[in-house]
């Protein structure tokens, strides 16, 4: 087989499998990075006048697949907290700021139907929270003043309410949980000496998805996020990782 000489062309596909089932779990399609980095500890043996080095060796090898993803998907933020994805009764905080209305029963109407006893009401000036307003009731979404708010006062008014559909996830990041580990498999793409596009691809069979990680919200710049994780030595074959080079 003649030796091939070739340049490494494009960012890989990623697709993890879980550990114990070998059924995919992601695939990561969006990827900024995708690299495999090696280390290895090394000692040697001196002696002799001026104490040179007679000889050296290595030992310890370890890799790290490090990903950075320009996008981020409800799955692989759940894979980075470790606990499941919840998709129903979700609760959430809502913040609106509304005009009150009518001369004599003065109210305003909410978007969604807060939680009992999860509202609080502030008068609004120059845009800002002023005075607590604590004379009113709620019944569905409409907040009723009796004493304290006149018709066309800014309000600013929070609440909790809960989210029965599907429509929104939650992902819980605990003290107690942590990412688990997976089967990695990377597909990229090659260009030879010879012009020749050829497929590329890395089989890990075990890496530990590291629970260290940042969630940047960034006004100027685009946000992008990490996956990296540890390449552990697969048991019974001392193997870490395989690369494969085909048509």
């Amino acid at each position: 087989m003649p030796n091939i000489q070739y340049g490494l062309k494009e960012v890989a596909n990623v697709i993890f499998f879980d550990a114990s089932t070998n059924k995919p779990i992601i695939f990561f399609d969006t990827l900024k990075v995708s690299s495999i980095e090696n280390e290895s500890e090394s000692t040697e043996a001196r002696g002799g006048q001026g104490n040179g080095k007679l000889m050296s060796w290595d030992f310890g090898r370890t890799a790290t697949l490090t990903m950075q993803d320009a996008l981020l998907s409800d799955a692989s933020l759940a894979m980075l907290s470790g606990n499941a994805l919840q998709q129903s009764n979700i609760k959430v905080v809502g913040r609106e700021v509304l005009s009150a209305t009518g001369a004599t029963a003065t109210k305003v109407t909410l978007k969604e139907t807060p939680l009992t006893n999860s509202v609080t009401v502030y008068k609004m000036a120059g845009g800002m929270m002023t005075t607590e307003v604590t004379t009113f009731t709620t019944s569905a979404k409409d907040v009723s003043f009796s004493a304290g708010v006149k018709d066309g006062d800014q309000l600013m008014v929070f609440y909790e309410y809960t989210i029965a559909d599907n429509t929104a996830t939650l992902v819980t990041f605990s003290a107690e949980k942590f990412p688990a580990t997976y089967r990695v498999v990377g597909d990229t793409v090659v260009r030879g000496r010879d012009g020749v596009d050829r497929k590329m691809q890395f089989l890990i069979p075990r890496a530990k998805l590291q629970s260290s990680f940042t969630f940047t919200m960034d006004a100027e710049n685009v946000s992008t996020f990490d996956f990296n994780l540890d390449i552990i030595v697969e048991a019974g074959t001392n193997k870490l990782y395989d690369i494969v080079r085909f048509a």
